[in-house]
C-alpha cells in the first residue's frame, strides 16, 4: 500500500506538525508500507532547522514543490487548509488533518495570527459544511474541534515515551524553567519575558533557540535527544501560549516527568498535580514560585513529577499509532 503524508510546510522547518509527520512516516515505513512525504517548499521566516536526511528513514521518499500529483498513492493525508486540494491533486483517498488552532476559534480576526492564517480562516468559515467536500475523512488531534464531515476521527498527538522520559535521581539546582515554544506573541513569548524578568533573582529560565533577553538563557537548536534531556532535567516547563491544539510541548514535558505551567485553554489538560494554569503573568509567577517552594522543601514536588509521567504515558506512540495506521489503511473505517 502506498501512503503519502502531505504537510503544508517544508519538513525541514521541523516544528510540531513536521515532527509529527516524520515520526509517523518512519513508523509506517518500519511496518512495511510504501511511504512518501510530499511537502510544500514553504518555511516561515525562511527557517530550516534540520536536513531531511537526518529525520527521515532512507525508506521514506521525500519531495517538496508547489504542486504534487497524488494519483499514484492509495491513501493521502493532507494537513488541511482551504487550498490544500489545489496544491495536492489527483484521484486518491484523501484525509484532511486538523492541526491548527485557526479552525477551532470562532473569532474571524485575531491579531496574533497575521494575514495568511486569518485569510485561510475566513475562507474556511465561508465554505461552511462544504470545506471538506473533496476529502473522504477528517482527522482532528483534539475533540474540541467540531467537524462538519460525517467521517471524522479524533486521534490525539503522540509522544515517544521511550525518548521523552524522566531521568533517574534528583534534579540538580538551580531551579530551572524550560521554554520550548516558538518565540512568538501567539505562543506567549511576551509573557515569558515578563515572568523571567520578575523571577530573575529566584530561578533560571532557559529556552530552545537563541535569546536576547538578559534573564533568559538560549540553549540553541536542540536535536531530539538533546531536547529530551532538556525536558527531563528542567524542574518545570513554562508554556504561556495563547493558541494551541493538542500541544506537543505539554505532552513531551509530561512524558519526561516534568510539571507544566500553562494557560487554561480548552485544548489544554485540566489543572491538577502535573499541570498548573495561569491566565496572567502574575498567575504564572505564582505557580512557578509554588513549584520552586515545593522542590526546595521536599513538599509534594516529586508527587507532581510522578503524576506527570503517568499522564504522559497515555499519549505514548505505541498507544496512538495503531489508530493512525488504521485510519490511513482502512478505508471503510467510519467510527468518528
Amino acid at each position: 500500500m502506498k501512503i503519502a503524508l502531505c504537510p503544508h510546510l517544508s519538513l525541514e522547518h521541523y516544528r510540531g506538525g513536521e515532527k509529527w509527520t516524520a515520526t509517523l512516516a518512519n513508523r509506517l515505513a518500519a511496518d512495511g508500507f510504501d511511504v512518501a512525504v510530499r511537502a510544500l517548499p514553504y518555511t516561515p521566516q525562511d527557517e530550516r532547522r534540520v536536513a531531511v536526511d537526518d529525520v527521515l528513514d532512507d525508506a521514506v521518499s521525500y519531495r517538496e514543490c508547489w504542486h504534487h500529483d497524488l494519483s499514484a498513492f492509495d491513501s493521502a493525508y493532507l494537513f488541511y487548509h482551504p487550498f490544500a486540494r489545489s496544491f495536492f491533486t489527483g484521484e486518491t483517498r484523501a484525509i484532511a488533518g486538523i492541526h491548527s488552532w485557526v479552525y477551532l476559534t470562532k473569532q474571524l480576526y485575531e491579531p496574533y495570527y497575521g494575514i495568511v492564517p486569518t485569510a485561510a480562516k475566513l475562507l474556511y468559515h465561508a465554505l461552511g459544511k462544504h470545506a471538506f467536500d473533496r476529502f473522504d475523512a477528517v482527522h482532528t488531534v483534539t475533540d474540541s474541534y467540531t467537524s462538519p464531515h460525517p467521517n471524522t476521527h479524533h486521534i490525539p498527538n503522540f509522544v515517544d515515551t521511550s525518548l521523552f522520559k524522566p531521568v533517574e535521581g534528583e534534579r540538580e539546582g538551580p531551579f530551572t524553567v524550560l521554554v520550548t515554544a516558538a518565540q512568538l506573541p501567539s505562543k506567549g513569548w511576551d509573557r515569558t519575558q515578563k515572568v523571567a524578568t520578575t523571577l530573575a533573582d529566584e530561578l533560571q529560565v532557559v529556552t530552545t533557540g537563541d535569546s536576547d533577553h538578559p534573564a533568559i538563557e538560549g540553549l540553541g537548536f536542540l536535536d531530539e535527544d538533546e531536547l529530551a534531556d532538556a525536558y527531563a532535567s528542567a524542574h518545570t516547563v513554562l508554556h504561556p501560549t495563547r493558541i494551541d491544539v493538542d500541544s506537543l510541548v505539554i505532552k513531551e514535558a509530561l512524558a519526561s516527568g516534568t510539571p507544566v505551567v500553562t494557560t487554561p485553554l480548552r485544548t489544554h489538560p485540566p489543572e491538577g498535580d502535573a499541570v498548573l494554569h495561569g491566565s496572567t503573568v502574575g498567575d504564572l509567577v505564582a505557580r512557578l514560585r509554588t513549584l520552586r517552594w515545593e522542590w526546595t522543601h521536599d513538599s509534594g514536588y516529586e508527587r507532581r513529577c510522578r503524576r506527570a509521567r503517568e499522564i504522559g504515558e497515555r499519549s505514548s506512540i505505541d498507544t496512538v499509532y495503531p489508530q493512525l495506521k488504521a485510519l490511513l489503511t482502512t478505508p471503510e473505517r467510519a467510527d468518528g
